[in-house]
């Protein structure tokens, strides 16, 4: 009985389970590159309305909750109207926006429901202005409405 049932393992049970996982495997694939090209239009989003001097509409990109905690500088911003204040505060007028991009883009999914964004932002602004660039972290919830960015460490380059 017992050399049957090693048969049965060997021959019937593990080849069975690594079609299945191999599939599995196959499968999440599309929907990986999906998301993460999901993902990337809501940075490109971000860029876009940036430069467009629309701080409301980069902000849709954010979770509309109390939830959201943006940090920068050393402090912590939490809620999301507070942190659109922060944006309105901080940068009053399109001088101050200046121009955005984003570079060296890196997104992982870490499940179907949680994505995290390291990249770089570059500010080219104008008139009494400094250039700015740093690094970001961003943590994002795949939600009803779509991807959402909940956490948003940015840090300034000194």
């Amino acid at each position: 009985m017992n050399s049957f049932l090693h048969y049965i393992i060997a021959h019937l049970f593990l080849p069975l389970l690594l079609i299945v996982v191999v599939g599995c495997a196959e499968t999440n694939t599309p929907s990986n590159s999906q998301a993460e090209q999901d993902i990337r239009s809501i940075l490109d989003k971000q860029v876009v309305e940036w430069n467009n001097g629309d701080i409301p509409a980069f902000m849709d990109t954010y979770v509309k909750s109390d939830s959201l905690r943006f940090s920068s500088g050393g402090n912590v911003q939490r809620g999301y109207q507070e942190t659109l204040e922060r944006y309105q505060t901080r940068y009053p007028n399109r001088d101050a926006m200046g121009q955005l991009r984003f570079e060296d883009l890196e997104v992982q999914l870490l499940s179907n429901e949680w994505a995290e964004v390291h990249g770089r932002y570059r500010q080219k602004r104008g008139g009494d202005y400094a250039d700015a660039m740093g690094l970001f972290t961003l943590l994002l919830q795949n939600t009803s409405a779509g991807w959402k960015i909940l956490h948003d460490h940015t840090s300034a380059a000194d």
